[in-house]
């Protein structure tokens, strides 16, 4: 093989899947997570930086680009004499392996609820229904370590998951410390809703560890610092609802890591939910098999600060080191 042919056998982004990440978009007109690919160096895949979120592997990755390419024509003949582009859309699909609170949230795209812990005798309900009122967290907290009383740090156990926000008091709009997690257009009675923004918040952990006086999470709560008057409840499952009104939207970031060649890395800075979710059949050795949740999104436009132009992905490949340039 000559060193040109050398050069170029690793010009091919080469790898055993795709590795996703989110992060979450402030609504309705707050920050974007920005993916910088001249500062790529300081994307750690197995440690990303803030406010990326890391999903996991995904598969059947698949992108679709479905703007629309029109030509104005003239002559007698009608030739082409420009082009244009109309119609700005673009949509991804796959699936994902795991199964949790983010990811569900991707592919379900809908509101996204933390089942939480119930009171023995409380009535029954989709999303769950009456909480253990919540344990407020007392001075010193932060985002990995929640101080509790002692009668209430009692009441939480090494493995649960916890959801950590405020109390509802009547609010309107978008709620959720650290991520939109749910809209409300009209307020709720705050008197039989109070826990309702820690059934829908995104800011939760598993415990990995009691003290004297606190619960050690395993992963960081995405909305850090906590905010003095949140609450702490334990949460039993996550439930999403098909037919609700409430769309997520995500930041996300798709990686082709260098396992042989370059890495590629598709941006995208704003998405939403395009279908309904729902779960592809893997089968494994019979008679096993698992469900993977399947998510499709749409690419929603952004403008790029360098030209003012609508963008709604963004592709960069990062050749790999004595790799040809063309």
């Amino acid at each position: 093989m000559s060193n040109a042919n050398a050069k170029r056998s690793q010009m091919a982004p080469a790898a055993r899947a795709v590795r996703a990440y989110l992060a979450p978009v402030g609504r309705p007109s707050g920050p974007i997570a920005a993916f910088d690919p001249a500062a790529e160096g300081q994307f750690d895949l197995d440690s990303p930086p803030e406010p990326w979120l890391d999903l996991g592997w995904v598969e059947n990755f698949q992108r679709t680009a479905a703007t629309k390419y029109e030509a104005l024509r003239g002559g007698p003949v009608g030739n082409i004499t420009l082009q244009y582009r109309t119609q700005p859309e673009a949509r991804l699909e796959f699936d994902l392996p795991a199964w949790g609170k983010l990811q569900m949230a991707l592919a379900g795209g809908t509101q996204m609820m933390n089942a939480l812990a119930t009171q023995p005798t409380g009535q029954l309900q989709g999303s769950g229904g009456e909480a253990i009122p919540a344990s407020p967290l007392q001075s010193g907290s932060t985002g990995t370590s929640l101080v509790l009383t002692t009668d209430q740090l009692a009441l939480f156990n090494v493995s649960d998951i916890v959801a950590v926000d405020a109390d509802y008091t009547g609010q309107t709009g978008y709620l959720g410390a650290g991520a939109p997690a749910a809209y409300l257009a009209a307020a709720l009675d705050p008197g039989t809703h109070v826990d309702y923004i820690r059934r829908v918040t995104f800011n939760i952990s598993r415990v990995a560890a009691k003290t004297s006086s606190a619960l050690t999470l395993a992963q960081p709560l995405i909305a850090n610092p906590v905010v003095p008057g949140m609450g702490v409840q334990r949460v039993i499952a996550f439930v999403d609802r098909e037919g609700s009104s409430f769309f997520q939207e995500w930041s996300g970031l798709f990686v082709v890591p260098a396992d042989s060649g370059g890495r590629a890395c598709f941006y995208y800075p704003r998405l939403q939910v395009a279908a309904s979710g729902h779960e592809t059949r893997q089968e494994l050795a019979a008679p096993l098999f698992s469900h993977m949740l399947h998510a499709s999104l749409h690419a929603l436009p952004t403008t790029d600060a360098n030209d003012g132009e609508t963008v709604l992905c963004y592709r960069s490949y990062f050749p790999a080191k004595c790799a040809a340039a063309y």
